[in-house]
């Protein structure tokens, strides 16, 4: 990742990290926003995907709307979000052009479609389990499997085969 010293303390780094609603979702439903502000210090969102996080009865939207880490903006490439919206969901569309036009160093997204399009488009992709493998290893949790099992009670969905291979490479399994 190109990562440049965006926050000015000599030696650490601050990610510019675009977010689609997904992983945002998945960890305001088990009250663990705070690792996105702990591992990233600021999340920008499109302007579709803060409807979406915020939109009164999303599970967890209460919680979104207190934060102070998750900013927004505007994608101004209406041409090409309506191209990707061919492929994917607006807010998913959204966060990939704000992502290329901020020349972000990570796009925060699950759906493996979108994951696979924002690659193509040269962008780096991390989803909520991988979030929870950066939390572990920066000490910030001591292990993921408690955390996937709340995920999975509140609808989050993974394959047991994802989940298994996931588990073993952070020798939870």
């Amino acid at each position: 990742m190109q990562a440049e010293q965006r926050d000015g303390e000599a030696g650490k780094e601050e990610l510019l990290v675009v977010s689609n609603s997904s992983v945002i979702i998945a960890l305001a439903k088990i009250c663990r926003l705070v690792l996105l502000e702990k591992l990233f210090k600021k999340i920008i969102v499109p302007e579709a995907v803060w409807r979406e996080v915020t939109v009164e009865g999303k599970p967890g939207h209460e919680k979104i709307l207190r934060v102070e880490f998750i900013h927004v903006e505007k994608a101004s490439g209406r041409r090409l979000v309506a191209l990707l919206e061919e492929l994917v969901d607006r807010g998913e569309a959204e966060a990939i052009v704000l992502a290329l036009e901020l020349n972000a160093d990570l796009l925060l997204v699950d759906d493996h479609d979108v994951r696979s399009l924002a690659k193509k488009l040269g962008l780096q992709v991390m989803g909520t389990l991988g979030v929870l493998a950066l939390a572990k290893y920066r000490g910030l949790i001591q292990e993921v499997k408690p955390i996937i099992d709340e995920l999975i009670k509140r609808g989050f969905w993974i394959s047991r085969k994802i989940l298994k291979e996931f588990l073993r490479e952070l020798d939870e399994y």
